[in-house]
C-alpha cells in the first residue's frame, strides 16, 4: 500500500472506531450496539455484507446481520436467533476456537486441507452469494474469545467486487476488539440484571409463600405488567423497571396476620381495614430510597388499590393523580386474582374475568391500560396455560 492509501486507510479506521466509540457509550440495548458494531466494520473495510455472532452456552447464536442487497427483516426473519456448535468445522467456530481472523478472497476455491468449510445456508435459501470473506474473532483483553464477526464481499470504490486486503484484517481487529470489550461488558451488566431480578423475585415471594395458593402470582404480575407497559408504548428502560419494581407491589403482606390474609372467608370490617394497611405498610418497608427500582416500587405498593374513580385505598386518588405504574400493576394484579383459585374462592374462567376488567373500565381501572391489556392477551395467557374461555 501507498503511504497515501495509508494515510486514507488510517483516517478512515480512525473515524470508524471514533464513531463506534460513540455508539457503544450511547446505545442502551444490545441491538443497537450490534448494528453499531456491523455498520463502523463495513464502513472500515469497505464489506456489502455482515454478521455477527455470539458465543452463548456453548453455541454460537447468530444475532445481528447487514446486506446492501437485501431486505434487513428479511435477514432477520431467516436467520437470527439461528445457532451453531462452536466447532472447527465453520468458518465462525473456526475463529472463535483459534482466536485466528481469516482473509478468504474467494469461497468457492478453499485451498486443500482447510480445516472449516463455507456454509451456504444463506445463498441457498435467498440467492445471495458470499464470494469473499474477512472473519474476525470478537475477543477481550483477557483473551477470552465471545463470538465472531464475518465480513462479505469488498467493494470497490466504483462498485467493482475485490477481495479484501490485509489491511482490512488490521482495521476490523481493531473495531472487534472494542466490540469484543462492549458486548462482554453489556453480558456483565445482563447477568447483573437477572441476578437483581431473581433477589427481588425471591424476597417478594415471603409473603405469598404463606398461602400456597398465590406462590407463582408475583411472577405472572411481573411479567404481565411487562407486557402492558410495552402495548402502552413505554420506553425500554421503563419497561425494566417496572419489570423489576411490580413483584414488591404486596410486600407490606408481610405484617398481616395469618388469621386475616389467610382467612377461607369474608372479611369483617375491621379485619377489612387491616389488610388494606398492607399498601402503606408496603411503602413504608421500601422507603424513599433514590434507586429507581425501589423508588417505582414504593409507588407500586402504596397505589395499586387506588381506583380510577378515586374509590379506592389508601389515599382515594382518582384517574391521572394515579402512577402510571400503579395503574398497570393494579389490572394485572386483579386479573391474577381474578382467574386464580384462592382460599376464599374459586378461579373464574378467562370469559368471566375479562367481563369483570371491562365493566370496571373507568371504574376501577384506567380505560388506556384496559385497552392495552386486551391488546396482549396473547402473550399474557402464555403466563397462564391452564386458562380457558368458557
Amino acid at each position: 500500500m501507498t503511504d497515501g492509501l495509508q494515510c486514507v486507510a488510517e483516517r478512515a479506521l480512525s473515524r470508524s472506531l471514533s464513531n463506534l466509540n460513540f455508539k457503544l457509550h450511547a446505545s442502551k440495548d444490545q441491538r443497537t450496539m450490534l448494528e453499531a458494531i456491523l455498520t463502523e466494520s463495513r464502513a472500515a473495510t469497505g464489506a456489502e455484507a455482515g454478521s455477527l455472532y455470539v458465543a452463548w452456552n456453548g453455541k454460537l447464536k447468530f444475532v445481528a446481520a447487514q446486506n446492501d442487497r437485501m431486505n434487513a427483516s428479511d435477514i432477520d426473519h431467516l436467520l437470527l436467533g439461528e445457532e451453531i456448535p462452536i466447532s472447527m468445522e465453520s468458518l465462525v467456530g473456526f475463529v472463535t476456537l483459534t482466536g485466528q481472523a481469516m482473509n478468504i478472497p474467494d469461497t468457492h476455491r478453499l485451498p486443500e486441507g482447510t480445516p472449516f468449510r463455507i456454509s451456504r445456508r444463506l445463498d441457498t435459501r435467498t440467492g445471495y452469494s458470499a464470494d469473499s470473506i474477512l472473519a474476525i474473532p470478537l475477543r477481550c483483553p483477557n483473551g477470552e474469545r465471545i463470538g465472531a464477526l464475518e465480513l462479505f464481499n469488498h467493494r470497490e470504490l466504483d462498485g467493482r467486487q475485490s477481495p479484501f486486503g490485509d489491511e482490512a484484517i488490521d482495521a476490523v481487529t481493531t473495531l472487534a476488539s472494542t466490540a469484543a470489550i462492549a458486548l462482554h461488558n453489556a453480558h456483565l451488566q445482563q447477568h447483573l440484571r437477572e441476578a437483581h431480578l431473581d433477589t427481588i423475585l425471591c424476597l417478594s415471594t415471603v409473603a405469598e409463600y404463606r398461602d400456597a395458593d398465590t406462590s407463582q402470582h408475583v411472577q405472572r404480575v411481573s411479567r404481565c405488567s411487562e407486557l402492558v407497559a410495552e402495548a402502552l408504548g413505554h420506553n425500554a428502560d421503563d419497561v425494566e423497571l417496572i419489570r423489576y419494581a411490580s413483584p414488591m407491589h404486596d410486600v407490606g403482606k408481610v405484617a398481616i396476620p395469618d388469621a386475616i390474609l389467610l382467612k377461607p372467608g369474608r372479611l369483617t370490617a375491621d379485619q377489612r381495614k387491616v389488610m388494606e394497611r398492607h399498601a402503606q405498610i408496603g411503602a413504608e418497608i421500601l422507603g424513599n430510597s433514590d434507586d429507581p427500582i425501589l423508588a417505582v416500587a414504593r409507588g407500586i405498593a402504596l397505589c395499586h388499590h387506588e381506583r380510577w374513580d378515586g374509590q379506592g385505598y389508601p389515599r382515594g386518588l382518582k384517574d391521572l393523580a394515579i402512577p402510571m405504574h400503579a395503574r398497570i400493576v393494579g389490572l394485572v394484579d386483579v386479573f391474577d386474582a381474578v382467574v386464580s383459585h384462592r382460599c376464599y374462592k374459586e378461579a373464574c374462567t378467562l370469559d368471566t374475568a375479562l367481563a369483570i376488567l371491562q365493566e370496571d373500565s373507568g371504574k376501577h381501572f384506567d380505560p388506556d391500560v384496559i385497552r392495552a391489556f386486551l391488546s396482549v392477551l396473547p402473550e399474557v395467557l402464555k403466563s397462564y396455560p391452564a386458562l380457558k374461555a368458557a
